[in-house]
């Protein structure tokens, strides 16, 4: 049997609407919004967490725990609904990889959704029980999160990595011959690869917590000392964070398969580059530097490590005759059009608004009240959005209507 006849044949049918490579874009794109929060969240829920054990050594560290936990707790939120695009635009070219993969590993496919559910209730009670006094035994709920919550990357990692090695599915499927259609096995995990993608965690807390420090500096109501604390120590986890993911990011290319030319590749040494010039940019950086720049910086080396991701993907699949330049077109613009316009009207103005309410509510103590323009802005957000359900309703109407009528 030869696995690249497979692949394509089972390929959907019907095709997709619109060129291939702009899903392969729009999964580069949404996947790094995805893994900033994936990256957010572990970051810190971990430095909560140490932050909750250190209270007794400065009232710095309890309020550090108690805005990481909150953090956290939205990280969570939007890693989720950020998650979906990029899953959703590799279902549609690599869909015989991810469904194969999520087959073979079925009970931990599954297993991830009740795992999350747990983790997330139980970082909602420690974040309900971490308080000023709590007692130290608290922490077993964000322990017991933190753990389930890296299983859950384990597993995310595995049946992406699964979905890379198709030569080594029927092995998988009917080892020794004999069937196993229990799904129970986690059958590939690279390591390094994961490891790596965990270590990101750390240089995010840190400039999250630059960012932070800047953000909440126009607030007369916190305290300049704790500030200046958040920045210090954001400056520290970052500069180190990026030197440690260097190191993981090596041992991840001394693994990649040899001939592949994936070990030295071009791309690759960029986002080495990229890890190290962060690193050194921070470590150099005064304190009272402005803090938003590294958290744009930080979005670059992940945009490069996602071209990265999907260029291993392309050189592992290749030779199985997949190429998704090869995938079935046939365009639809009036969904294309529906799409881009949602995208852009709904995600764009919908969204900004709530980004611009939020960011100016927050630099605001006591009752924010929104200013002419940001009110304007959320009149425009709620036009567009009613515009789109009557938009949305009657493209359906009319698609009824043809098939069923004319």
């Amino acid at each position: 049997m030869d696995i690249g006849t497979v692949l394509n044949t089972m390929r959907d049918p019907a095709g997709v609407p619109a060129h291939p490579v702009l899903f392969q874009a729009l999964m580069v794109i949404t996947w790094v919004l995805h893994i900033a929060f994936v990256h957010l969240t572990l970051g810190c829920a971990g430095l909560s967490i140490y932050a909750f054990h250190r209270r007794g050594r400065g009232a710095h560290w309890q309020r550090l725990s108690l805005t990481l936990t909150q953090v956290a707790k939205v990280g969570v939120s939007l890693l989720i609904v950020l998650g979906v695009a990029p899953l959703l635009f590799t279902q549609v070219i690599y869909d015989p990889q991810w469904y194969a993969s999520n087959v073979l590993s079925g009970a931990w496919a599954i297993g991830f959704i009740f795992t999350l559910i747990v983790a997330y209730c139980s970082w909602f009670a420690f974040y309900y029980v971490n308080q000023p006094g709590a007692r130290r035994h608290a922490g077993v709920y964000a322990w017991l999160a933190l753990a389930l919550f890296l299983l859950d990357g384990l597993i995310m990692h595995a049946l992406s990595y699964q979905a890379l090695l198709p030569g080594q599915w029927m092995g998988w499927y009917a080892p020794g011959g004999v069937v196993d259609t229990s799904g129970h096995a986690l059958h590939a995990i690279q390591w390094p690869r994961y490891l790596f993608m965990i270590g990101l965690s750390l240089p995010a807390a840190g400039v999250f917590l630059l960012a932070y420090a800047q953000y909440c500096a126009v607030r007369t109501d916190i305290d300049a000392g704790y500030l200046a604390f958040a920045r210090a120590l954001g400056q520290r986890l970052a500069t180190v964070g990026y030197a440690v993911c260097l190191v993981l990011l090596a041992a991840w290319q001394a693994v990649q398969p040899a001939g592949a030319g994936l070990a030295l590749h071009p791309l690759a040494l960029l986002l080495g580059a990229s890890l190290l010039a962060m690193a050194l940019w921070l470590r150099g950086r005064a304190p009272a530097v402005h803090g938003y720049r590294p958290l744009l910086g930080g979005l670059g080396v992940l945009a490069l490590l996602a071209v990265w991701r999907e260029v291993i993907r392309i050189h592992h699949l290749r030779p199985f005759g997949y190429d998704i330049a090869t995938y079935p077109v046939h365009m639809d613009w009036p969904s294309t059009g529906l799409f881009f316009s949602t995208f852009i009207g709904v995600g764009g103005l919908v969204g900004g608004f709530y980004l611009a309410l939020l960011y100016r509510a927050g630099r605001t103590a006591g009752l924010y009240t929104a200013d002419r323009r940001l009110a304007r802005l959320g009149s425009a957000a709620v036009a567009v959005l009613v515009l789109w359900i009557a938009v949305f309703f009657a493209y359906g109407i009319a698609i009824w209507v043809r098939n069923n009528f004319v």
